[in-house]
């Protein structure tokens, strides 16, 4: 049995899933969700029921009949969360590396909260539990296709989002993702500007004859206030996460953010020549460049 716990906005709960589920194929065991930390986090939703995710994996509320509540799998997961916050501090790294991956992964522990890939090593435990975000395809690239597929979104859209997915599909849509929030750009990962912004419009337009930019927000008011396109764009609000998800994957082409949701906005897409535009750091204390990264993207200097 594999528990995961989920963390986070949506885009970090997909890549805590898709993590889980790639676990769960490799081992044919059951998976279960722990959604328990959502019952006091009031600053995200839980919003990964939303998604295709299969029937057969049971939300937290199962979970808590089983083991999910024993006190030795919380305490580990706090004691793991100081090691980390200490290293980070004590060391200047924010990477606990692969030994210790690999030590907890074989007691049926796979704790990661640093940003990097860490190979998966087998573990003979009844119970294994997942704790951390996960970040890196290659955590699931061998189920990419399966998993890209279960985190669609299943809700039917409204009429209002059904008119916006025609526009988008009409179009050589380009979905430009901004964290212009208080919270993110009075904090370390305040890494995109406007000028990132500027420039890789640019980009864009030199490579696709009639784009279309769709500009989805943390924060629109503040974006429409501070920016100043030189190009038209069209601003995305007024919808959930889960249906801004399914509006940002609908378009064709991609500046993002150092942002989990945006990278998923991003991946989800279907377009096989797609343009995806990513700032050339993810965090502004990181001592290496994160696993986050795909191949095929174009990086700009920030």
């Amino acid at each position: 049995m594999i528990i995961a716990k989920m963390l986070g906005g949506l885009g970090n709960q997909m890549f805590c899933y898709a993590f889980a589920r790639s676990l769960q194929l490799e081992n044919n065991e059951e998976l279960f969700l722990d959604c328990g930390v959502y019952n006091r986090y009031k600053v995200r939703d839980y919003s990964l029921n939303m998604l295709n995710i299969p029937d057969t994996i049971k939300n937290s509320s199962e979970v808590k009949r089983r083991v999910v509540s024993n006190g030795y799998l919380n305490l580990s997961q706090k004691l793991y969360h100081v090691f980390f916050k200490i290293k980070k501090v004590s060391l200047r790294t924010d990477k606990i590396g692969e030994s210790v991956f690999q030590l907890l992964g074989e007691k049926g522990l796979y704790y990661n909260l640093d940003r990097y890939y860490y190979p998966i090593v087998e573990s003979k435990k009844e119970f294994k539990y997942t704790y951390g975000y996960f970040q890196s395809e290659k955590y699931f690239r061998g189920h990419k296709e399966l998993i890209k597929k279960e985190l669609k979104v299943r809700i039917q859209p409204t009429n209002k989002e059904k008119e916006l997915l025609e526009d988008i599909k009409s179009n050589d849509a380009v979905g430009i993702s901004i964290r212009w929030g208080k919270d993110y750009r009075n904090s370390p990962l305040n890494i995109c500007n406007k000028e990132y912004y500027y420039k890789a419009m640019d980009i864009i337009a030199e490579k696709i004859e009639e784009p279309t930019f769709y500009i989805f927000s943390d924060c629109i008011e503040d974006v429409v206030k501070d920016f100043d396109f030189k190009y038209p764009v069209r601003y995305i609000e007024g919808f959930k996460d889960y249906e801004s998800l399914r509006l940002l994957y609908t378009c064709k082409h991609f500046i993002i953010a150092n942002s989990s949701f945006s990278w998923w906005g991003a991946y989800l897409s279907e377009n096989n020549q797609k343009i995806v535009i990513a700032p050339s750091k993810w965090y502004k204390d990181s001592t290496k460049r994160p696993d986050i990264y795909l191949d095929d993207m174009v990086l700009i200097d920030v």
